[in-house]
């Protein structure tokens, strides 16, 4: 298209546009004449909101502030309207005649004319992404759904080349003013499908540094609430830190979300921290078998084995109670439902009848009343009786003798934990329950004891998004999950990043303990676009060192060359060199004030210095300085972004403690311009370290022998060669990750897979005859290596000796040759298939998961 033209199309736009705002001025005027004309206490009374806008009585949806408020052009082939365009943005807005001029980017009409496909089309034509400053028109971009042939026949249009997002790439080249933006203007087709995910239960969403997973989880909690899934009081978002919730607090607001709670994880449990337990109490303590623990140290309280009859003295009466039948009525309100303090009311009341029957047999009263059952039940001997069997005791009560009393402890912990994980939980009592030193864990465990105790929950929602979730501990999951007994969360973690004291390799421990009825699904999140390319990969080697079983997102930011600088300098020059690389980054960039994080290890012994001289250099410097330099341990930037970061000493955090590399793996993350790595002693191996495996460059390094290139004396050779390479492939996490993923599906379709025969990674056997399957983990991503894959399936066909039918090439992403699939299918007839965000696509994807 020629420039005239596109200026053309862009003055069309900008008429739509300002007739947008003039549809917003006018209900704004109308509105506003309401209000100054009305004698009454509360003028807007009156206002009677649309059902299409916002529920809140008597207010206005806002329209961004400065923010455009047109995002998106829809055109359709067929509309019941007889309407063909749409314009999407960030609110509703109609014209005089009450007609849609603007639709909801959450409505559910807006949601699928976005999610388009050419092969799923919605009755979309054409969809153009607007690029807008407030209410000026800038740019434009089409997506061609469908098209209409030289024969008049609608047709999905032709796959678009997979190219960049260049109004995402402009987005994200701004600068960092230390809040996080919304992503309504460039949500991508597989963020936005799981922001509209309407499925019940737990929705995981497992995302690397930089893919939008916050974003997407904030985004998804206006389009529940927009789409009347639940109302804001009903909504709790739970970050990792304070400054998490500082960096996120004006999404929500600005997206039209208001009165939804969000809250520090560290808050969640009430109590004053003034104690930390050792790393093996605190892993025993989070542990989900302290649950059981605690159940059997509430129900040890109980004493229903009693010596002697009790009798006792009652208003002139002699009324009493035998030991078997104490036994008894213990027996039966233990075993009733309810939490202790209900089953201890059951018990006494159940006491109370058995004596109130023996005081009217002795006293041959005929009839009595309520008073005379709570004198009996106040009377010392009585209340004394009870207190000794089913003693009324508080949460702290319980754990401070638990873990003080060796024998408790051991009586409680039977079965459950060893006896070296009873001896590291138990510590002296402190003189009173105000001064015991709970720690974080501990604070945990009460609110358990609560529950059981009580089996009251104070807080309950309908739904949860839980920020980093990665770092919740099975007894912080068992809490929320008592909170939200709808089931009904988004969970939001990247398993690389953990850095609590707990790690997992998959999801399924977490989400197991999360999930009500409803159950849980998983989706996954594989690029990122916060981090650059350099950058990431870079860090891509300690990503999969301290998390083998997750991916590392692929970076869809171009090469930068100055994006990444790793420098060797001196022990005594490294804080001066900090400060003075820190200032330098800070200077505003063409009026761009960009942010810098400098991170160090949490244990950095020249923390405090460093903060006090780069303080005293901002205040002291030329007024070119953006911003203010942030200054903190690695753990603390958590979830945060910044334009440049500078990491110092990185050997420190491989040193600091067990979880050192991972803290080391979310400081090298967090920029969005440029990584500055500054170090006095030499990397760690996963950074490029003297311990550090050389890598072979694919383009420069002379190409291993492949097996089937060698020559072998005869076919037994060939297939002890090809038989060892196929058992190497295998020892890699991620083809293990893969090969399971793959062999679910198979089960779910009633197929009885072969797992790791000598030739394959999987042989499946049906009705239609025999599929062989090899995985690949290794980025095929061109026609070239598709072509050099293929031949190892007829390898594995030949030496595998039974007739086989079909030959499927597994891989663990969408090649970028996407043409390429339907030649190997023609030359070796090889079906591909690999793994998408939400399934498995690719040539003969049906037949491959036997569907």
């Amino acid at each position: 298209m020629s420039t005239v033209d596109r200026n053309s199309v862009i003055a069309d736009e900008q008429l739509a546009v300002n007739h947008i705002y003039d549809c917003v001025d006018q209900d704004q005027k109308a509105v506003e004449s309401f209000r100054s004309s009305s004698l009454s206490d509360c003028p807007d009374a009156g206002l009677s909101p649309h059902p299409d806008l916002p529920r809140e009585y008597g207010r206005r949806e806002g329209h961004g502030g400065h923010h455009p408020l047109v995002i998106a052009r829809i055109d359709l082939l067929d509309d019941p309207d007889d309407r063909l365009t749409w314009y999407i943005g960030r609110a509703t807005v109609r014209d005089r005649q009450s007609d849609l001029a603007l639709v909801k980017w959450t409505s559910k009409a807006a949601t699928a004319w976005r999610l388009a496909t050419p092969d799923q089309p919605a009755d979309v034509r054409r969809q153009r992404q607007l690029r807008c400053s407030g209410s000026q028109v800038l740019d434009y971009s089409d997506t061609e759904i469908q098209v209409i042939n030289a024969s008049g026949e609608t047709v999905p249009a032709p796959a678009a080349e997979d190219e960049p997002d260049l109004f995402l790439l402009a987005d994200l080249d701004l600068a960092r003013d230390g809040a996080m933006r919304d992503i309504v203007e460039t949500i991508q087709r597989h963020q936005l499908r799981l922001v509209a995910d309407e499925r019940k239960g737990v929705l995981v969403i497992q995302g690397g540094p930089g893919t939008g997973k916050t974003a997407v989880g904030l985004h998804r909690v206006t389009w529940l609430l927009d789409n009347q899934h639940f109302t804001p009081e009903q909504v709790l978002v739970i970050g990792p830190h304070k400054a998490f919730l500082h960096y996120v607090r004006d999404v929500l607001p600005r997206l039209g979300s208001r009165g939804v709670a969000t809250v520090d994880i560290a808050e969640l449990w009430p109590g004053d921290i003034r104690g930390t337990d050792p790393v093996t109490a605190r892993l025993i303590k989070s542990d989900e078998r302290m649950a059981r623990v605690l159940h059997n140290a509430v129900e040890n309280r109980v004493r229903g084995d009693l010596a002697t009859d009790e009798t006792f003295n009652f208003r002139g009466a002699r009324v009493e109670i035998d030991k078997t039948e104490l036994v008894r009525l213990v027996e039966a309100a233990r075993g009733a439902k309810g939490s202790y303090l209900i089953r201890r009311r059951r018990f006494i009341d159940t006491t109370i009848d058995w004596l109130m029957t023996q005081y009217t047999e002795a006293t041959r009263v005929k009839k009595t009343d309520d008073g005379i059952r709570t004198q009996l039940e106040k009377t010392s001997a009585v209340s004394a009786l009870f207190n000794r069997v089913w003693p009324s005791v508080s949460a702290e009560q319980v754990l401070r003798h638990l873990l003080a009393d060796r024998d408790s402890l051991a009586a409680a912990a039977f079965g459950v934990l060893t006896l070296d994980e009873q001896a590291t939980l138990v510590r002296p009592q402190a003189r009173r329950v105000g001064d015991e030193p709970w720690s974080p864990e501990d604070l945990v465990c009460l609110e358990e004891l609560r529950w059981l105790l009580t089996g009251d929950n104070e807080r309950r929602y309908q739904h949860l998004v839980i920020d980093e979730a990665q770092d919740l501990t099975p007894m912080q999951a068992r809490s929320l999950a008592r909170w939200c007994p709808s089931g009904s969360m988004t969970i939001l973690g990247d398993l690389a990043q953990s850095t609590g004291i707990r790690q997992y390799d998959v999801w399924e421990r977490l989400a197991d303990v999360l999930a009500a009825a409803e159950g849980w699904h998983i989706a996954e999140l594989g690029v990122g676009y916060r981090v650059p390319a350099e950058v990431m990969k870079f860090a891509a080697m300690l990503g999969t060192k301290v998390s083998p079983s997750t991916a590392i997102p692929v970076s869809a930011r171009p090469s930068s060359p100055d994006a990444l600088e790793v420098v060797a300098i001196s022990r005594q020059r490294v804080i001066a060199e900090t400060v003075s690389r820190a200032q330098r980054l800070a200077m505003k960039d063409n009026d761009q004030a960009r942010s810098v994080a400098v991170l160090t290890p949490s244990k950095y012994e020249f923390l405090s210095e460093l903060t006090h001289r780069i303080t005293a250099a901002q205040e002291s410097t030329l007024p070119g300085i953006g911003q203010q330099i942030t200054v903190m341990p690695a753990h603390m930037a958590k979830g945060l972004e910044f334009d440049h970061v500078v990491v110092m000493e990185p050997h420190l955090f491989d040193e600091s403690d067990r979880m050192g590399l991972r803290r080391l793996y979310v400081a090298l993350t967090r920029c969005t311009q440029s990584l500055t790595v500054l170090h006095s002693s030499p990397l760690p191996a996963e950074l490029g370290g003297p311990n550090k495996k050389p890598v072979v460059n694919a383009e420069t390094a002379e190409a291993a022998p492949s097996p089937a290139l060698e020559r072998f004396g005869d076919g037994d050779g060939f297939r002890a060669a090809l038989k060892e390479r196929t058992g190497v492939d295998r020892k890699q996490a991620a083809h293990a990750r893969l090969k399971h993923m793959l062999v679910a599906e198979l089960y779910g379709n009633d197929r009885v897979p072969q797992l790791d025969t000598d030739f394959a990674d999987i042989v499946c056997e049906g009705e239609d005859g025999v599929g062989l399957y090899l995985i690949s983990t290794q980025l095929v991503d061109t026609y070239t290596e598709l072509r050099t894959m293929a031949p190892r399936l007829l390898e594995a066909a030949w030496a595998d000796g039974r007739e086989v039918d079909r030959l499927f090439l597994v891989l663990s992403r969408q090649p970028q040759d996407l043409w390429a699939v339907d030649v190997i299918k023609r030359l070796y007839d090889v079906a591909t298939i690999w793994k998408t965000e939400t399934g498995w696509a690719g040539l003969s994807v049906d037949t491959a998961l036997g569907q």
